[in-house]
C-alpha cells in the first residue's frame, strides 16, 4: 500500500470547509486523510474527515461502524500534536462477529494531521477551495509532507507518533484532488429548492443568474449570484450549465449566450418538454444550434422515474454526477 498515486474527484466539501474554518480558530483540531485501501472499503483514497477540538466532525470513512475508532485516534492526534499513520484493518472475517461488525473485509491507511503543526496550510486550502487548480498531497511514512495548489504550497517534516508495523519507513503516497466542479445555472424554477442544496452537498460550486423578484429566495442556495450573464470571454471553467428559467425568452437568451462563449461547458441541460425545445431552436440561428448540438441535452436529466419538481431535481443531479471527474469523497 506504499508508493501509491491517485487522481481523484473533489474531496468532501463539508470536511474541506470545516478544515478551512477551523484553521482560522485559536486552537484547531485535526484532519484524517485516507491514503490507501486494500480489499473492500466504504471510503476511497483522498477521503477527508475533520474533527474539531470540541468533538464536532465532518466526513466519514464508513457507514458508521469505523467512526468510533477514528474519532479516538483523531482525539489522540490533537492531544499529541504529532502526525499518526493509522491502520484500520477488518479483513478478517472474525471481525464481523467479534469486532466492530463492519463486514467490509477491507483495510485502510490514514494520515492523521493535527492542524496546528502546519503553518501555511490555510492559504493552500483556501486557494483550492476558491480556485480552479488541483490540490496535490505528497506524504511519507517518516512524516514528510508537501501540499500544493497552483502557486501556493506548504512543505514540512513533521514529528510522527505511530506507524503500522507492515508499513515501511520509506513508504510514500501521492494524492491529487481535482478542482471542485462548477455549474452555471441560468434561471430558477420549482426544481431549484431541491436541486441547488443537493448539488452543494455533492460538492458542486453553483453560479446562479436569476433576476426575477419571484425567485430571489433561490439566491441563498447558490455560492455566487450573478447579476448579469457572464461575459462571453469569461474563462470560468464550468463543467455544466443548466437552462431552467422555464421562460421562453429567457431560456432562448441563455442558449444564445452559451453558444457565444469561447469555452462551452461539457454539458448543457435544457429543462422542459422536447416540443418546447424544438420551438426554441426554431427561433435560434443555425450557427447557434450547431455550436450547442454536441453538448446540449433536452429534456435534461436521467430518466429515474417519478413526477414533479423533486423527481426532476434528482434526475438533474444524477445526470451531473454522471459526468467525468465529478466524484465526491
Amino acid at each position: 500500500m506504499a508508493g501509491l498515486s491517485a487522481a481523484l474527484g473533489a474531496p468532501n466539501r463539508d470536511a474541506l470547509d470545516a478544515c478551512i474554518a477551523d484553521l482560522a480558530s485559536v486552537v484547531p483540531g485535526a484532519v484524517a486523510i485516507v491514503l490507501a485501501i486494500d480489499g473492500r472499503a466504504w471510503a476511497k483514497p483522498g477521503t477527508l474527515v475533520h474533527l474539531a477540538r470540541d468533538g464536532t466532525r465532518s466526513g466519514w470513512i464508513s457507514a458508521g461502524c469505523l467512526e468510533g475508532e477514528l474519532q479516538r485516534a483523531l482525539q489522540a492526534t490533537i492531544a499529541s500534536a504529532k502526525v499518526c499513520l493509522l491502520e484500520i484493518d477488518n479483513r478478517d472475517l472474525s471481525d464481523v462477529f467479534g469486532g466492530n461488525g463492519a463486514g467490509c473485509r477491507g483495510r485502510q491507511i490514514l494520515w492523521l494531521l493535527p492542524l496546528t503543526t502546519l503553518p501555511g496550510l490555510h492559504a493552500v486550502l483556501h486557494a483550492y477551495r476558491h480556485g480552479d487548480a488541483a490540490l496535490t498531497l505528497h506524504c511519507t511514512a517518516a512524516g514528510g509532507l508537501r501540499l500544493g495548489c497552483g502557486e501556493r504550497s506548504v512543505q514540512a517534516q513533521l514529528p510522527i507518533e505511530a506507524r503500522p508495523d507492515d508499513v515501511a519507513a520509506d513508504a510514500c503516497w501521492q494524492i491529487t484532488w481535482q478542482p471542485l466542479p462548477r455549474v452555471l445555472v441560468l434561471g430558477a424554477s420549482p426544481e431549484s429548492a431541491v436541486l441547488l442544496p443537493l448539488l452543494t452537498q455533492l460538492g458542486w460550486r453553483i453560479d446562479l443568474h436569476e433576476t426575477r423578484p419571484a425567485w430571489t429566495a433561490t439566491h441563498a442556495l447558490a455560492e455566487r449570484v450573478l447579476p448579469e450573464l457572464p461575459a462571453v470571454d469569461d474563462a470560468t471553467p464550468y463543467r455544466a450549465a443548466l437552462v431552467m428559467a422555464h421562460h421562453f425568452e429567457r431560456d432562448r437568451a441563455a442558449l444564445a449566450h452559451l453558444a457565444a462563449r469561447s469555452a462551452l461547458p461539457r454539458y448543457i441541460g435544457l429543462l422542459g418538454a422536447r416540443t418546447r425545445a424544438d420551438d426554441l431552436f426554431a427561433t435560434l440561428p443555425a450557427e447557434v444550434r450547431s455550436r450547442l448540438a454536441p453538448v446540449l441535452e433536452t429534456p435534461a436529466g436521467m430518466p429515474l422515474g417519478g413526477h414533479g419538481a423533486a423527481a426532476i431535481a434528482l434526475s438533474l443531479a444524477a445526470r451531473l454526477q454522471s459526468l467525468p471527474d465529478t466524484a465526491s469523497h
